[in-house]
C-alpha cells in the first residue's frame, strides 16, 4: 500500500496537533487545580528558556513568554508527529516492523521528556517532574492512539513464529 507524501505529512501534522493539545491541556489543568493561570507553566518555561530569567517566582504571566514556549512546544510536537507517522508508514508494511516502530517512537518520546526535564531543573519548584511525565505519556498515547486508526494494518494480528 503505497501512501502518498501529502496524507503523511497531513497525518504527522494532525498527530502533532493532538500530542501537543493533550499535553498543553493537561499542564494548563494542573496549574488551574493549584490556583494559578492555566499558562502559568508555559510563561514560566518560556521566560526560562528564551529570556534567561531563571527565578520562577520573578515571572509574570506574559504574552511573549507563553507564545515563545508554546511555538517552539508545537514544532516540537510537529516533529514528533511527523516521525510517528513515518515509523507507523513503516509498521505497516511489515509484520514485525511495528516493534521496530514503536521502540523508536517511545526512544523520542521518553528522551523529549528526559530533555525537558533536564532543562527545566532551575524551575522545578513550578513544574513538577510528575506534571511532565504524566502529560508527556498521555500526549504520546494520543499520538499513538490516532496513527493506529489511521493506519489499520498496524492492528492486524501477528503470527509469532519465524
Amino acid at each position: 500500500m503505497t501512501v502518498s507524501r501529502t496524507t503523511l505529512v497531513t497525518q504527522g501534522v494532525l498527530a502533532g496537533l493532538i500530542g501537543y493539545a493533550t499535553l498543553a491541556m493537561i499542564v494548563a489543568a494542573f496549574d488551574a487545580a493549584r490556583g494559578r493561570s492555566p499558562f502559568h507553566s508555559a510563561a514560566v518555561l518560556g521566560a526560562f528558556l528564551f529570556y534567561n530569567i531563571d527565578v520562577p517566582s520573578q515571572v509574570q504571566v506574559l504574552p511573549a513568554y507563553v507564545l515563545a514556549y508554546n511555538g517552539a512546544h508545537l514544532l516540537v510536537f510537529l516533529l514528533m508527529g511527523l516521525i510517528g507517522t513515518a515509523l507507523a508508514t513503516v509498521a505497516d508494511r511489515g509484520r514485525h516492523l511495528w516493534f521496530l516502530s514503536l521502540f523508536f517512537f517511545f526512544f523520542v518520546a521518553f528522551h523529549a521528556i528526559g530533555a525537558l526535564q533536564g532543562v527545566t531543573m532551575n524551575v522545578r519548584s513550578e513544574l513538577s517532574a510528575t506534571v511532565i511525565w504524566i502529560a508527556g505519556v498521555s500526549a504520546a498515547v494520543a499520538m499513538g492512539a490516532y496513527l493506529s486508526g489511521v493506519h489499520p494494518r498496524m492492528r492486524r494480528p501477528q503470527r509469532w513464529d519465524v
